[in-house]
């Protein structure tokens, strides 16, 4: 019989259809059978986040219209999902009480079943978190967040929940989120670092990223392991793809001259530097003569060209770059900003009043005894 988790958090936005979707993939790299299920009757996104489509949807099994295994559809990253709709008249139909016909044969078919709930305090949060064998409490650092996920702790306990712990999205290598993981402590279960990415592009993590490695930790922490393997290598612990350089970037070569200082040129720049040496001779003139004159004018500037690459060549030695090197250089020649616009400028960037670090502290205070 299979594991339930539920994937809670009683603000909106604060990534527990990433988690599910991430979690799912982590659960299924390392070979366990997983189904996702989008459990947000409201505002059902699991499906449309992994391009599912097709297949029944677990709204039609609430309003008892089909079975939860006609509702289950297969992803393209190895594990199960039963989607939901969008649909007002979907929604007014399906009734919360039913999640037990849902959940109970999926617990008999798969090893781990993720549960996607609703942001808020309602009945169709509280079903799945009473059926849940663990709850996972998702929040951001942002004080709101933690203090709706106390909330929703809260909740887990009434019916009779068992709070996994904490997870901690977006965050940032900044004082204030380091405050935060500090005082939650042994009721952390892993940090998730902020990736732009998962936002504006995709759910499921890039393989081998840092977000790919938090909830392959996340995992194991569920399972009560340190380490959980991948036997085929295909989320975590793959080797990330080096940076690609920016569109209308130049790879720069990094020259080092004998003064030891670096020069960061670009290829353009190279080839400007021949074509010059290609037309001005060793007098300065210029050679543009016809003839005969021209002919010599050649000779003498492909002699030029290459007593010139001569002296360069004695006179710097060319270094190979890593991939991020060169695209910070090249991205400076062109004149251009690549850094993390919104990336803190060093612990003194993180200013809050008392009545701000009291309130966070209060709010982390009421997730802790939750644990206890």
């Amino acid at each position: 019989m299979g594991k339930v988790f539920a994937i809670a958090g009683g603000k909106g936005g604060v990534g527990k259809t990433t988690t599910t979707v991430n979690l799912a993939r982590a659960f299924a790299a390392a070979g366990y059978d997983t189904v996702a299920v989008d459990a947000d009757l409201g505002m059902a996104n699991v499906g449309e986040a992994l391009g599912v489509e097709h297949g029944g949807t677990v709204h039609s099994v609430l309003a008892d219209e089909a079975s939860v295994v006609d509702a289950v559809a297969s992803t393209e990253y190895g594990f199960d999902v039963v989607r939901g709709t969008q649909s007002l008249d979907a929604f007014a139909s399906a009734d919360p009480a039913n999640f037990r016909a849902v959940v109970g044969p999926l617990k008999q078919r798969y090893d781990v079943v993720l549960l996607d709930t609703a942001a808020g305090l309602s009945h169709e949060v509280t079903v799945p978190l009473g059926l849940a064998d663990k709850t996972v409490l998702v929040t951001t650092p942002d004080v709101v967040a933690i203090k709706d996920a106390a909330k929703t702790g809260q909740l887990a306990k009434r019916v009779d929940g068992d709070v996994a712990g904490v997870l901690v999205t977006n965050a940032r290598n900044d004082g204030y989120t380091r405050q935060v993981v500090s005082e939650l402590a042994n009721e952390l279960l892993t940090v998730v670092p902020a990736d732009e990415r998962l936002v504006t592009d995709a759910t499921v993590a890039t393989p081998g990223s840092p977000v790919a490695q938090a909830y392959n930790e996340l995992a194991a922490a569920l399972l009560g392991t340190d380490h959980l393997p991948e036997p085929e290598d295909t989320y975590a612990h793959v080797a990330p793809d080096p940076p690609t350089i920016p569109a209308g970037l130049t790879p720069a070569t990094v020259r080092i001259g004998a003064d030891g200082t670096a020069m960061a040129t670009t290829s353009a720049d190279d080839e400007s530097e021949s074509a010059a040496d290609a037309v001005v001779g060793t007098d300065g003139a210029d050679e543009t003569g016809a003839g005969d004159a021209g002919a010599d004018a050649a000779s003498t500037g492909a002699v030029a060209a290459g007593e010139a690459d001569a002296e360069r060549g004695a006179r710097v030695d060319v270094v190979e770059e890593s991939p991020a090197s060169v695209i910070e250089n090249a991205a400076t020649e062109a004149g251009v900003d690549v850094s993390d616009a919104d990336a803190p400028d060093g612990d003194d960037a993180d200013t809050e009043t008392d009545g701000d670090d009291e309130e966070r502290r209060s709010a982390l205070g009421r997730l802790r005894r939750l644990l206890d």
